[in-house]
């Protein structure tokens, strides 16, 4: 006679979600304990370098900044006198250099020490090639079109006033092609608007508005300067705008 019993399969092992929670906790626990191990050594040998460049006078006291037209020293003096009494094999010139970066008109940085007690800084400034309107407000920009500072109202400067869409990427190319201007001490510029982001107009400190042509700039502005020469001052002040667009005439507008 055959008796058929139940049978229940019994898995003495840790089921798969256990382990794998096991795992990672015991991953985490021991990375810790690594990270911490790591971290107290580095102080260590931090504090052993400290000491030995303190008792051989290795710390830095001392630093030399190249002359700043743009750059607020202050504001240097502010990034690298933190790190003063410092070990100078300690110094973190990445750090200082990328704080250095971050300020106003810095373009770019060199530091370097003497191993000793001494940190050069050369600081390379941007310039400023013109002035940018944007929201009612005036900014300095570079040739490479970057906005580098709101304008100071207190400084004297004989820049070009650019406005328009996408005017920083053709400003430098315009003031490219009035120097190529044999006569440009003639013409006093000051303000230039990107029309349409295809071409110019200007407008001169005596008020006059010029349309410049699309594709020849610098031919425009030697008609400007034939043809003015032709007025006298009476005239030049009556005249709105001359629209030179087609070098091959000059209409002019009278106010």
């Amino acid at each position: 006679m055959t008796s058929n019993f139940n049978k229940k399969k019994v898995n003495l092992l840790p089921n798969r979600q256990f382990i794998k929670y096991f795992i990672i906790t015991t991953s985490i626990f021991l990375f810790f304990i690594f990270a911490y191990h790591e971290l107290s050594n580095r102080d260590r040998l931090y504090n052993i370098i400290q000491n030995i460049s303190e008792k051989f006078n290795y710390q830095f006291t001392n630093f030399e900044i190249n002359s700043l037209n743009r750059v607020d020293k202050s504001e240097v003096l502010k990034v690298i006198k933190k790190y003063y009494n410092q070990s100078i094999f300690l110094i973190p010139l990445g750090d200082i250099s990328k704080s250095l970066h971050d300020l106003n008109w810095v373009k770019s940085v060199n530091l370097s020490t003497n191993l000793k007690n001494k940190i050069k800084v050369e600081i390379f400034e941007y310039k400023p090639i013109g002035l940018f309107f944007y929201n009612n407000k005036f900014f300095y920009f570079s040739r490479e079109g970057k906005i580098i500072d709101k304008y100071m109202e207190n400084i004297n400067e004989n820049f070009i006033i650019f406005y328009g869409t996408q005017v920083l990427k053709k400003a430098n190319d315009f003031l490219i092609s009035l120097d190529k201007v044999e006569d440009m001490h003639l013409i006093s510029i000051k303000e230039a608007y990107y029309i349409n982001e295809r071409r110019w107009n200007i407008k001169l400190h005596n008020d006059i508005l010029i349309n410049l042509s699309e594709k020849n700039i610098e031919e425009s502005i030697n008609n400007y300067i034939r043809l003015i020469e032709k007025f006298n001052n009476s005239e030049i002040g009556s005249i709105k705008n001359i629209d030179l667009r087609n070098n091959e005439k000059a209409i002019i507008s009278f106010k």
